[in-house]
């Protein structure tokens, strides 16, 4: 989200290094160093050493892996975006602290823990070792970024809201957009050999058991306790494998389907077609989706006026040696 919200921010760095320099070019390559303020932030200083990290940072965000891959006007954009990104961060954090922000260890430990959770076993810290962070300073990235968030809720997202009337224009608009796609009612059953399935099957076929019961007796499923009851469901919530259980009429049992989870059997009990949506029944997410443009829109408004009142000096004269 934030990502997106500084996307539409227009810092007015310069696209091209070369057009902003002076001609004077006091300082090589080589002996730029880790310490030397590049850029001066509210009498803050950013040092060569954090821009360097930053740029490295997005080349392997963007797969460049040599600058011999880069074209000049590649290496250009590379150093001017980890311009804006240290320029965007520094001013967040300066009115972090200005305003009081403070986050708890608690949501921080719940952030860490939510992040890592979206990745198998050691898949989490080969990740890191690819994006060239040790775990501390992944863990304070983390940090900065909740900090960040709860400033803009606090100072931005807190002042804005979105009227009835509003989102009734909305749906007028925009009334073909809110369909309910054609959803099926369906009892799943999961096991693990075919040899299994191919008995529940037989067991089906002879009517000695409900297929409710042979769910609770037998599938592997979370939902197999509750007779295998998956709810409601439209096409591709389900994995794909289960998408032809649409062509079934209600009371259909499907053939067995193979998945990478296991063996799996499909009844239907019940289909509701395909309809538009009543604007109560959109109302939650027409309410998000005008919420998020008028966030990001006072966001963006709210961040140029910070930018206009602040005091920046990017040496670029100096960045121009970097290569």
């Amino acid at each position: 989200m934030l990502e997106k919200r500084f996307a539409l921010i227009i810092l007015g760095v310069c696209l091209i290094f070369s057009a902003c320099s002076n001609g004077s070019s006091p300082t090589s390559s080589n002996e730029l160093n880790e310490g030397m303020a590049i850029a001066v932030i509210n009498r803050e200083e950013v040092s060569f050493g954090k821009f360097k990290d930053k740029f490295k940072t997005l080349k392997k965000k963007f797969r460049v892996q040599g600058d011999e891959e880069i074209s000049p006007e590649e290496f250009a954009w590379l150093k001017n975006r980890a311009v804006e990104q240290i320029v965007q961060n520094t001013l967040l954090m300066q009115e972090v602290k200005k305003n009081s922000i403070v986050i708890s260890q608690e949501e921080l430990d719940d952030e860490i823990l939510k992040v890592q959770a979206g990745y198998p076993e050691d898949s989490f810290d080969k990740r890191l070792e690819f994006e060239g962070l040790t775990r501390k300073e992944w863990e304070h990235f983390i940090e900065n970024n909740l900090l960040i968030n709860a400033l803009i809720r606090n100072l931005v997202d807190s002042k804005v809201s979105v009227s009835e009337e509003q989102m009734q224009r909305y749906f007028a608009a925009n009334e073909t957009s809110f369909h309910k796609g054609e959803q099926v009612r369906a009892l799943h059953i999961m096991v693990e050999t075919e040899e299994d399935i191919r008995q529940i099957q037989k067991e089906l076929s002879s009517k000695q058991k409900d297929f409710s019961i042979l769910a609770q007796e037998f599938s592997l499923g979370p939902e197999g306790a509750n007779g295998g009851d998956l709810g409601y469901f439209e096409a591709g919530q389900m994995p794909e494998e289960f998408d032809n259980v649409f062509k079934l009429k209600v009371k259909g049992v499907s053939d067995m389907i193979r998945t990478p989870y296991g063996f799996h059997l499909l009844k239907v009990v019940d289909k509701v077609k395909e309809r538009k949506m009543s604007f109560d029944e959109s109302k939650d997410q027409i309410e998000k989706i005008l919420l998020q443009e008028i966030q990001d829109k006072t966001f963006k408004n709210w961040f140029i006026q910070l930018k206009e009142k602040s005091v920046i000096e990017i040496k670029y004269e100096l960045l121009e040696n970097f290569n």
